[in-house]
């Protein structure tokens, strides 16, 4: 069973709703300091989740204009009355936050309304880059601000993460109709694009999806290598730890990234959580 505070406010309730990985990283913050990367996930998640949320791309656009309104009205003092946006303008008068991870964060989801796959692994690793890094910085200033911190190596270890995660959501995105795993990579392999959209994963399909598998564990070793293993910074180095796990599951699973159990969130990962803690390896 998840440990988790006694009562949840709206932002915290929401992550372990709809983000529950992000729920179970926001645990290991500082206590005095979990509200606030709680509203964060929760502002992530909300902006994340609008090409979903909406039947046309036009009217995803006008949703993350209100997400860029809904920033310039708190950092001009008037914030909207939202569950999330009122917890976030408290969170960024208390610490201070800049503006401009909000307003890139939000920018970098406008390439999930054009409804295609990403066009090789350049393209790939760039759009997880964008779409993950004004999250780290942000959460790295609350959790040590201008202290010891390696922006460049969190940021490696979120992308990679962050490509495993959308190795995960491959069911999804192709039985919905919006791909995101680079075609050209799977026809390198011999793939073929239009079985790979009907959840058939053959031979071709999982060499292409274990050398994106390997290049997240690369991004992620990276990324470790050159970051402090404080205990602080538990909710932005805890991801290595899950992603791992998964490739190694994901591997024996043949690669095959359509199998349920590779999808599924694992009940044992906030105990290895505990231990990747108190023993500082993640």
């Amino acid at each position: 069973m998840t440990p988790q505070p006694p009562t949840l406010s709206a932002p915290a309730a929401l992550v372990r709703r709809h983000d529950l990985d992000r729920f179970r990283f926001g645990l290991f913050a500082p206590a005095r300091h979990r509200e606030a990367v709680f509203t964060l996930f929760a502002f992530n998640h909300e902006v994340a989740k609008t090409r979903e949320s909406v039947s046309e791309t036009m009217i995803g656009a006008i949703r993350l204009q209100w997400w860029r309104d809904s920033i310039e009205g708190i950092y001009a003092g008037t914030p909207r009355q939202h569950e999330v946006i009122e917890p976030l303008a408290a969170c960024i008068a208390a610490y201070g936050l800049p503006r401009a991870p909000f307003d890139a964060l939000i920018n970098a989801r406008e390439r999930d309304l054009e409804d295609r796959p990403m066009d090789d692994l350049a393209e790939m690793e760039g759009y997880l880059r964008a779409t993950t890094l004004p999250l780290v910085t942000l959460v790295a200033e609350i959790l040590a601000p201008g202290g010891s911190r390696d922006l460049d190596g969190l940021a490696e270890i979120a992308a990679g993460h962050a490509l495993v995660g959308k190795l995960r959501a491959s069911a999804f995105d192709e039985a919905v109709r919006r791909p995101f795993l680079p075609r050209p990579v799977l026809e390198a392999h011999g793939g073929e694009s239009r079985g790979f959209a009907e959840l058939k994963a053959g031979e071709g399909a999982r060499k292409a999806v274990k050398q994106m598998a390997e290049h997240a564990k690369t991004l992620i070793e990276r990324g470790l290598a050159r970051t402090p293993k404080h205990s602080h910074l538990a909710p932005l180095l805890l991801p290595a730890r899950q992603a791992r796990a998964r490739i190694r599951l994901l591997a024996k699973l043949d690669y095959d990234p359509f199998r349920p159990e590779f999808a599924d969130h694992d009940p044992l990962d906030v105990w290895r959580f505990w231990l990747a803690r108190l023993i500082r390896r993640y």
